[in-house]
């Protein structure tokens, strides 16, 4: 199955240096149908604009970033206003 995909995806498999694709072993048109699937994916399954957020839960981290063992679930925070910060602090 082959879609149109958004152009900075388009950039990855175009841009990908065939070192960087052998290292993976992997062709270039494998890493077109890899990023196709996660596009697909992401279209059926993400939440759309105006829908509700998935429940999940998240362990808090102190103010230096280090773990508590207190853990936050998103449903027991409605009607408070909450900033979610996603990323990689390793």
């Amino acid at each position: 199955m082959s879609i149109e995909l958004p152009e900075k995806f388009e950039k990855i498999v175009v841009n990908a240096k065939q070192k960087w694709l052998d290292t993976r072993g992997m062709t270039r048109d494998e890493l077109r149908t890899l990023i196709e699937g996660r596009v697909i994916k992401d279209i059926e399954i993400s939440p759309k604009v105006g829908e509700d957020a998935p429940d999940f839960e998240a362990e808090v981290l102190d103010e230096r970033g280090k773990r508590t063992g207190n853990m936050l679930q998103l449903s027991k925070q409605f009607g408070l206003p909450i900033g979610l910060v996603f990323g990689s602090y390793t």
